[in-house]
């Protein structure tokens, strides 16, 4: 009953806007008190410039033929040339005066009618009261059939009058090599006379007898291709039309054909829901309520009892790839490899299940399934603020089948670190909101209790501590988000710890390093104490951005103002400090005696050793620069009583007074056996180039060589929703042969078993929508779209049926594909969109008028303390100060998770359909939501996708771009060889650790770097080996010579300062940044962050007499 109520608001949302866009249903009567032309904006054929030179129909037809060609290259012109071409031909806005429809068909069935729909507005006066004359605009509709058949084409054409100075152009032609034919279809204003215009105009096609006579694009183009089914998984999401300056619909039997077309100048098309229920088992029944139950696997301890239901599980799944063995399509070729594909992933889950005999195994899952359960134990005690323990003891959450899957699928590769799973690249590919970040975390619970479960003295590697996971992130907000996800879990794992008698889980505490950017958390200590650098001000404002890090108490819920920051020892600004620590203020949480588990600052990164560091990928550009960070991957050797962990090498007294404290040796950690990374598909381009090359050092430092020579390397997870050609890019970021994508596919991309489309008759999910508008700016067309959507809750707030079901669509998300365009919006909400809101209201008579009072920006232009505030804003609902509007780019793309948000406006397509997917999934996610794309027309790209709205948004996934990186190219080399090299060198030699042991490169065995770096070329980009050694040896030669030459070769000092510049005066450095000044030749330009691309160049406007003051 509810997911009528949205489908039906939502129905009336677009319903609104065609509207006040295009115009009321043909069979409605319509008077205006305006020029038609001024109420409406598209659905309208203009009449023709006199200028305009008449279009060749022929090549009109010719280029719809070759539209393919088009849309694979779009990609590739120039922005600058795209956006030169735009300014030139929006000097005149050009307005529509053509629309049109392509289609195929066989030679024989190419019998059809076309019935046009079109309104003409007649300019009457009446007499009112006073005696004034009041002018109208009334609305006569018109309807035209016109029967065709193949025989009446002359040369391939044939042209009908329909009315006066309105003009039907048929055109068909032959598909090579076929018996198929390709019909476009035009209507066309030829008058020019000025304000001679066909409003509401429409085509409709179909045969007279109601056969399905369409046939699919990539049935009827197969030839072609040479490929009958190119698309194979696809191949039940056809597109059976396009539009020509308007979109297409269609009616369909079957996927393989429709019988009726439809123009529409406001599309529409519904992406279904991916359900994670498991489907009915003919042999097994349906799956019992609670069967994958977090709480019975957490208190469960007889190990058959859940290895028989993880079976169950297990043999579901080999029922239905049974199944598919024994579909019609099962012989071809892509699904043999589909098939074996799904095998393999059985094989790899019973294999998980298997393990689970073993004690430690069996007790670490246990203790993932623990966590799971007292994390959302304390989700529910954060909102319903009763108690942990009373919370505890309910069900919250069952695992989806592919979450469990997924961990099962992986035991192997983490409990058997020299088999061949742990080479393998597990990609996790789910829709967005499918929970996917549930399935990794709980992969990350895992390894947790069972590191510490398998610890061992007499070990040489200590496990009861040290970094065991990197989760990696690309942007601030998405960080941001996760952390605080991850940390609730954190603090579950702690909880367990420290309520365990018997202390199997260690005696280190479990917590979590947010390890990001010196903008959003001080990289230092020193950072917190007033110096000839920093003064009082400043330390008060580090203060502030750490005490703005975490907004709730992830335990209780305890909003920021209860928690309590602690600065050890004191918040004197003039006192060393030592740390920085946070308390729960409400008594009844388990965190008010103990501090949450969290670390912010780099220095206490590197000295606290946090079992898990989530961090932003560039971060790891530091690992050159400073000597700490080998804490990181276990490489410590001493430990300080006030300090904490020291890396080898680390220049660090051998103990302190004031107070006193000791150092003594202990031995390494084991490194981090497990790297995450989140949104894969975002590592592309010139920054998948430089993550690939660091990922080298990145690889290396994490890796542990066994006394028989044989290396083991950490186990690669990474996550996304979209991606194309994932297994190149693995190859050539993580130089890993084997990558396996989870959950493989099965025959159609609608059914993988572990996720299935339902039907959106049964349950709404995300409707799409278009807008596009010639003869205007897109400032106009964004004016009324937002006044429309704004103002629909407003006039329904007081109906009873609605007013509940209004909140999803009460906040509108505005998208935009850069800051240039967003700004200009701002401006708008503040003076055209507030007079529009007064307009409309006072045209359509509604009850009240929607006022503009909160909006916000979630753009890079924000600073990082705000992102929380802003994403705790978006939570209120409506009538309780919510926002009105938020404007955003592609920071949102991923990892904002707001669940009432249900309305967007994306502002022209944006440059990749992974972005666009990823950006439209920020609404919907909890209520069916919908979105609005507004396209520029003097854009090609937009126009594309606009006139094949329907076949476009029909298989979404289908058109996501591959992505690329070329680490080892040459341009890449130049940034990070000399870095990863320098990284390797110094942080696992503990004589080159210091700034200043630079020098002891000269008596270093350099063999194994060389090796290294070699094999890894190898995998990656094998032609470019050659080269890559040739610049090794040459840095490690001009570095070896410099270590000689100079007496005093330190990695870095900094010259950012006029006094730095002159203490350098007889220093020597190896490394600076692309902003300092250069000293020396020798020095190396190194990035500090893998978003650097030049130095940034400052501009001082003097008057034109400058130099004479």
């Amino acid at each position: 009953m509810e997911a009528n109520k949205y489908r039906e608001l939502r129905r009336m949302i677009v319903e609104a806007l065609k509207r006040d866009l295009i115009g009321p249903d043909y069979n409605e009567q319509d008077i205006l008190n305006e020029p038609p032309t001024q109420a409406y904006l598209t659905g309208i054929l203009h009449p023709l410039d006199k200028e305009e030179i008449e279009e060749d129909w022929e090549e009109l037809s010719d280029s719809a033929i070759n539209e393919e060609e088009i849309n694979q290259n779009d990609n590739s012109m120039a922005d600058e040339a795209v956006e030169k071409n735009i300014q030139n031909r929006t000097k005149k806005l050009k307005k529509q005066s053509t629309m049109g429809i392509r289609f195929y068909t066989k030679r024989e069935e190419a019998d059809f009618n076309v019935l046009i729909r079109w309104g003409k507005y007649e300019k009457k006066e009446e007499i009112i009261q006073d005696g004034r004359k009041k002018v109208l605009y009334v609305r006569d509709t018109k309807e035209e059939k016109i029967p065709f058949n193949y025989f009446m084409l002359d040369n391939g054409k044939k042209e009908f009058l329909v009315a006066e100075h309105l003009k039907l152009i048929i055109i068909c032609r032959n598909i090579k090599n076929t018996n198929n034919l390709l019909f476009s279809v035009f209507l066309r204003n030829t008058s020019t006379n000025k304000g001679d215009a066909f409003f509401q105009v429409e085509l409709e096609i179909f045969n007279k007898e109601g056969r399905a006579i369409f046939i699919a694009e990539n049935i009827a183009r197969s030839n072609l291709s040479g490929q009958p089914f190119e698309e194979f998984i696809y191949r039940n999401k056809p597109t059976f039309a396009k539009g020509f300056g308007c979109a297409a619909s269609w009616e369909a039997k079957n996927e393989k054909q429709a019988y009726r077309l439809k123009t529409e100048f406001i599309p529409t098309h519904e992406v279904s829901k991916m359900q994670t229920e498991l489907p009915h088992s003919q042999k097994y029944g349906a799956i019992p309520e609670n069967f994958l139950s977090i709480k019975y696997f957490s208190e469960e301890t007889n190990q058959q009892e859940v290895i028989a239901r993880l079976n169950n599980l297990a043999d579901r799944y080999e029922e239905w790839i049974n199944s598919l063995l024994l579909h019609e399509v099962a012989e071809k070729d892509e699904a043999k490899q589909n098939i074996k594909d799904c095998i393999f992933a059985l094989h790899r889950i019973r294999n998980g299940i298997q393990l689970l005999n073993d004690q430690k195994v069996f007790d670490a899952f246990m203790f993932m399934n623990k966590v799971m359960h007292i994390q959302s134990a304390m989700k529910a005690f954060s909102k319903n603020k009763t108690s942990l323990e009373e919370e505890m003891q309910k069900e919250h959450f069952n695992w989806r089948p592919f979450q469990i899957a997924f961990i099962l699928l992986n035991l192997q590769g983490i409990v058997n670190p020299q088999s061949k799973e742990r080479e393998i690249v597990d990609l996790l590919w789910f829709p967005t909101g499918g929970g996917k970040t549930e399935a990794y975390l709980g992969l990350a619970a895992f390894l947790l209790g069972y590191r510490r479960l398998s610890a061992e003295k007499e070990q040489n590697f200590e496990k009861d501590g040290g970094v065991t996971i990197f989760i990696r992130y690309t942007l601030r907000l998405l960080t941001t988000q996760q952390r605080d996800r991850l940390l609730r879990m954190i603090c579950a794992c702690e909880y367990i710890r420290q309520a365990d008698p018997e202390k199997r889980f260690g005696r280190s505490e479990y917590s979590v390093g947010f390890w990001v950017g010196g903008q959003v958390t001080a990289n230092n200590l020193k950072d917190l104490k007033v110096s000839n650098y920093r003064d009082s001000k400043s330390v008060v404002s580090e203060y502030g951005r750490l005490k703005k890090q975490i907004i709730n108490c992830p335990c209780c819920g305890a909003s920021k103002s209860e928690l309590i920051c602690k600065i050890l020892p004191s918040e004197d600004p003039d006192i060393e400090k030592e740390g920085f620590r946070i308390y729960c203020g409400n008594p009844q949480c388990h965190f008010s005696n103990t501090h949450i588990p969290v670390y912010l600052i780099d220095e206490e990164i590197y000295r606290k050793l946090p079992t898990v560091v989530i961090s932003t990928v560039d971060k790891f550009a530091r690992l050159p620069w400073d000597e700490k960070t080998a804490a990181l991957f276990g490489k410590v050797d001493r430990y300080c009583e006030r300090c904490g962990y020291l890396a080898k090498g680390e220049e660090h007294p051998s103990s302190h007074r004031n107070p006193k404290a000791s150092v003594y040796p202990v031995k390494p950690f084991y490194p981090p056996e497990l790297i995450i990374q989140d949104e894969l598909h975002l590592i592309t381009g010139p920054l998948g180039s430089i993550y690939g090359g660091y990922e080298t050092a990145i690889e290396e430092l994490c890796s542990n060589l066994l006394e028989n020579g044989e290396k083991i390397k950490p186990k690669y997870v990474v996550a996304t929703a979209t991606i194309q050609n994932a297994a190149e890019q693995i190859k050539r970021l993580y130089a890993r042969k084997e990558m396996k994508q989870f959950p493989p596919s099965g025959l159609e991309v609608e059914d993988s078993f572990f996720a299935k489309e339902i039907p959106i008759e049964e349950e709404p999910f995300r409707l799409y929508s278009g807008v596009c508008v010639s003869g205007h700016s897109m400032k106009t067309v964004l004016v009324r779209v937002y006044a429309v959507l704004l103002q629909f809750t407003e006039n329904l707030k007081d109906d009873p049926e609605h007013s509940k079901f209004l909140d999803t669509y009460r906040t509108l998300i505005g998208y935009f594909n850069s800051i240039r365009e967003l700004g200009g919006t701002v401006r708008l909400l503040d003076d055209d969109i507030k007079k529009r809101l007064q307009i409309i209201t006072n045209k359509y008579k509604f009850p009240s008028q929607r006022y503009i009072k909160k909006y916000r920006e979630l753009t890079s232009r924000i600073p990082s303390y705000k992102i929380p505030e802003v994403l705790g804003e978006l939570e209120r609902e409506m009538g309780n100060e919510e926002l009105d509007v938020v404007l955003a780019t592609n920071m949102i793309a991923v990892g904002m998770d707001v669940d009432r948000l249900g309305l967007m406006v994306v502002t022209g397509q944006p440059k990749q359909t992974s972005e666009y997917i990823q950006a439209s999934s920020r609404v919907g996610r909890k209520f069916p939501g919908l979105v609005i794309t507004v396209y520029n027309p003097y854009r090609p790209r937009d126009m594309s996708h606009y006139q094949n709205f329907k076949g476009y948004h029909g298989r979404l996934y289908h058109h996501v771009e591959g992505t690329t990186a070329t680490p080892y190219a040459s341009r890449a080399r130049d940034r990070f060889l000399h870095a990863i090299t320098v990284a390797l060198l110094r942080l696992d030699n503990p004589e080159l650790a210091g700034n200043r042991s630079a020098k002891n490169i000269k008596y270093t065995d350099l063999s194994n770097i060389r090796k290294i770096i070699e094999e890894r070329t190898l995998i990656v980009e094998r032609k470019n080996v050659d080269d890559t050694l040739s610049e090794l040896n040459q840095f490690l030669d001009s570095w070896i010579k410099d270590s000689e030459l100079q007496t005093d070769l330190e990695y870095h000092f900094s010259t950012l300062s006029k006094q730095a510049i002159r203490n350098a005066i007889n220093k020597n450095r190896l490394l600076r940044r692309y902003s300092e000044r250069e000293l020396r030749k020798a020095e190396k330009p190194t990035l500090d962050s893998m978003r650097e691309i030049e130095t940034t160049s400052g501009l001082k406007l003097y008057d034109r007499e400058w130099w004479l003051k």
